[in-house]
């Protein structure tokens, strides 16, 4: 289905189609220049992390590649919208077509690769209009009982329309509210410092002297795998169990590799004494260095290693003249230690917007249920 509209004058006309599985494939280029125009997270939106994504989850999900593409009249991308579809199971056991952005899973029981910061790719001169001509696409889109956002910024451009354009029409539920913590770094990094509190900056800097030979180590090609799997056995010997990398030790590993190639990957261990007490996989882009995954040894706790890694990390990218620092959201084992980095804190939410009327009254009677009735709704009951 294609949508024209007239609209400001940079975009006389927009065209909205869907990309091929064989166009997403070979699209790198287009949606990388388009991502450079565009205000959509450059780490979690690029080409080599969305494309990565769907290339391992598909199968799993059993979804169909409902990529939105805009075009301006005269053939230039102005937008893409990250979408699949699928089937999804619903409370109480109903069944219907959801679409969801790439990176994400509502509710899935299959451990998929997180993502952070989702949103549609939109040129920034032009905005309005391409969301205009999203939102009239979804609209006549008749294939999809729910639309989910997850993982997206609250003033985000899906989030805004989704509250603003769909939820009129719909029933909008907020779930998963997330807290992402994105540090800006003075261009001194003794001034970072010297605004920390006493005790944290005892942890990032004080107790460097009482590290032994200390050294920080770039992992670099061919050492991807095997410092996830260090992260996975610090990981393991902290939480207990069989620590898993998140999304598949194959996902990452490519990423890193794919990065490294562009010079973008910051994966790291912290050396003391000849042996690793701390690993940083961190990714910079666009002036902001991203923590993926760390992990560190429990033996090594009264040195706080986590803190003295972070430390160097900041002072080495401070010293190269990167501002931003994004310890992306998730909470420490007993606590939520990002804080006392002096990180902003940056929300993050999951939008359902449920428009088929037997769903919107299943949901509205499950959220409004007593407690007790919404723990039976999560309950997975056998089939016959």
């Amino acid at each position: 289905m294609v949508i024209a509209l007239t609209s400001q004058p940079y975009c006389p006309r927009i065209a909205v189609r869907r990309w091929s599985e064989l166009e997403f494939a070979a699209g790198r280029s287009a949606w990388q220049a388009l991502l450079r125009r565009s205000a959509a997270n450059p780490l979690f939106m690029s080409w080599e992390w969305q494309s990565r994504w769907w290339r391992t989850h598909h199968a799993v999900l059993s979804g169909e590649l409902c990529l939105l593409a805009a075009y301006a009249d005269d053939g230039r991308l102005v937008g893409l919208a990250p979408l699949y579809r699928h089937e999804a199971a619903h409370r109480w056991g109903p069944r219907a077509p959801r679409l969801q952005l790439l990176g994400s899973t509502f509710r899935g029981s299959a451990p998929l690769t997180f993502s952070e910061y989702l949103d549609f790719i939109v040129d920034t001169a032009c905005e309005a209009t391409v969301m205009q001509a999203f939102i009239a696409h979804l609209r006549a889109d008749s294939e999809w009982s729910d639309l989910v956002v997850a993982q997206t910024p609250v003033q985000g451009l899906i989030a805004r329309a989704a509250r603003t354009e769909l939820a009129p029409a719909a029933y909008l539920r907020w779930q998963d509210g997330l807290t992402a913590h994105v540090l800006r770094l003075p261009e001194q990094f003794e001034d970072y410092l010297h605004a920390l509190k006493p005790g944290i900056r005892r942890k990032v800097w004080n107790r460097r002297g009482r590290l032994s030979a200390p050294a920080l180590v770039f992992a670099h090609d061919g050492e991807f795998e095997g410092t996830l799997q260090q992260i996975q056995r610090f990981q393991a010997a902290r939480w207990g169990g069989q620590a898993q990398c998140e999304g598949g030790l194959g996902f990452h590993a490519g990423f890193a590799a794919a990065m490294a190639r562009q010079g973008a990957l910051r994966m790291s261990v912290l050396v003391h004494g000849g042996e690793p007490i701390s690993a940083l996989y961190n990714v910079e882009l666009d002036g902001t260095q991203y923590n993926l995954q760390s992990g560190f040894s429990p033996a090594a706790a009264a040195l706080s290693p986590s803190y003295l890694h972070f430390g160097y990390c900041l002072e080495e990218a401070s010293r190269r003249g990167v501002r931003g620092f994004d310890f992306l959201a998730g909470d420490g084992r007993s606590r939520d230690y990002k804080q006392d980095f002096g990180a902003a804190e940056v929300p993050l939410v999951t939008l359902q917007v449920i428009r088929d009327p037997r769903l919107q009254r299943l949901y509205r009677l499950y959220d409004g249920a007593p407690g007790w009735v919404r723990r039976l709704g999560r309950i997975r009951w056998p089939r016959a």
